[in-house]
């Protein structure tokens, strides 16, 4: 398995030379199997546009098969989704997941005065499939689990495993003071890769109580109560440049070793 970061921003994408490290985009990540040539994908922020990109440079390299799971229907999670050159490709087949109607979603996106053409122009083979309670999903030999997540509107944690490796992605999520997610730590429960959302530091978030995003602090606690083999910083803050976040990055360290705090264009090999 192997995970590659194409968007690791949260709330509204970023640019200029204080995020050049870090990266501005807006969630995805794309995962490549050992069992399948097919593609998984998680969100479609504005990272997915690049992806698309090299999707269609390296054809011969995968079946243009695509799963994608859609954690929720904020703007940041979707907003790419426009810009993906293989959704307009016939001969790509595309297969969409989630726990709301991602038809009824994107089609609202693409549709007058947001966008100029519908999602009726794109070429590729869509099927939309609206992920239930305790429901998995096989790609060949992984197998993709899901959770919901505390977050206005709820949104949706994925697990995949494959061949004894396995990653949780857990963004947008929101802890509650003094309580752990067991739900969420049993998903992620000895995964090789747990992804969470840390955007806010300890002091921001109390005053964004309610807001829908956590803290690397609770992240650490969430890592070491599943016993995770490495801990990723997730849907990083548009206000934090790269010395913020490698200043929470080495903060996070010293509490968990095994931690390394999300980069556009990241790739981690399980």
């Amino acid at each position: 398995m192997e995970i590659t970061f194409w968007g690791t921003r949260g709330s509204i994408p970023v640019s200029g030379p204080r995020y050049a490290e870090f990266g501005g985009n807006t969630p995805c990540l794309s995962i490549k199997l050992e069992s399948s040539r097919d593609i998984i994908i998680l969100d479609s922020g504005s990272g997915i546009r690049e992806l698309g990109l090299k999707l269609m440079a390296t054809m011969k390299e995968h079946s243009r098969a695509i799963h994608l799971f859609l954690t929720h229907a904020h703007w940041d999670h979707i907003q790419g989704f426009p810009f993906f050159v293989p959704a307009f490709v016939p001969g790509f087949k595309l297969d969409i997941y989630c726990s709301k109607d991602a038809k009824a979603i994107l089609n609202k996106q693409m549709s007058p005065p947001f966008f100029p053409v519908g999602l009726d122009v794109m070429g590729s083979t869509k099927t939309f499939h609206m992920l239930g309670e305790g429901q998995s999903v096989p790609v060949e030999e992984a197998c993709v689990r899901h959770i919901p997540l505390p977050h206005p509107q709820t949104s949706t944690a994925f697990r995949v495993d494959e061949r004894g490796k396995s990653m949780v992605f857990a963004t947008d999520t929101e802890h509650t003071a003094g309580t752990l997610n067991e739900t969420l730590a049993e998903l992620a429960a000895g995964c090789d890769v747990f992804i969470y959302d840390a955007q806010y530091t300890i002091e921001e978030y109390k005053g964004k109580v309610g807001w829908g995003h956590s803290t690397y602090t609770e992240a650490i606690r969430l890592a070491e109560a599943a016993g995770v083999k490495k801990l990723i910083l997730y849907s990083h803050d548009p206000t934090h440049d790269d010395e913020m976040l490698r200043s929470i990055e080495a903060q996070a360290q010293e509490q968990f070793p095994n931690t390394i705090a999300a980069r556009d264009g990241m790739v981690l090999k399980l």
